[in-house]
């Protein structure tokens, strides 16, 4: 059983050493909720702005020399589990040990934009197989929260780089 175990534990570090720490896998899911600036009363196109804000954060951390991969992401998924799935096939395919999840949407009569990093790490099978990638605990997060009517004079690609560019801070420290 130890041996096992360390086998395990050698196997992960050779794969985590051979992911570039700097790669990562940039998802955008629009949200067109039903609210007072739905699509569907005249609202915004909420694909758009998402695809603005998560372009603004992936230029943000390219530019930074991050190795970042955009992702679209089905709206609404038709199963997303499937599709949760498929994104970290994707990562661990590309080597990225990084989720980056960027959003826009109106909740509570707010609109919300957040930025969010997360840990890809092996998922443990039976005993000591690495059966694939699990999300971990968020490494960084931030969210402005603006009344949902500021939705007409947002710059979703300002925001973006805003954003990205308070996680490049956080992430030198």
């Amino acid at each position: 059983m130890r041996r096992e175990l360390a086998a395990a534990a050698l196997a992960m570090a050779a794969g985590l050493a051979q992911a570039d720490d700097h790669c990562m896998l940039a998802f955008s899911q629009a949200r067109d909720t039903a609210s007072s600036v739905s699509t569907a009363t005249g609202g915004p196109d909420w694909a758009a702005l998402n695809q603005r804000f998560n372009a603004a954060v992936v230029a943000t951390l390219q530019a930074d020399g991050r190795q970042v991969h955009p992702a679209t992401v089905a709206t609404p998924p038709p199963d997303a589990q499937a599709q949760a799935q498929a994104l970290l096939a994707e990562a661990d395919k590309l080597g990225c040990r990084t989720l980056t999840e960027t959003a826009i949407y109106v909740q509570d009569d707010m609109l919300v934009l957040r930025l969010r990093l997360y840990p890809l790490l092996p998922e443990l099978g039976n005993g000591t197989t690495i059966v694939g990638m699990r999300v971990g605990t968020p490494l960084f997060v931030t969210q402005r929260d603006l009344p949902a009517n500021a939705v007409t004079r947002i710059k979703p690609d300002v925001l973006g780089e805003m954003m990205a560019a308070e996680y490049l801070r956080h992430d030198r420290r």
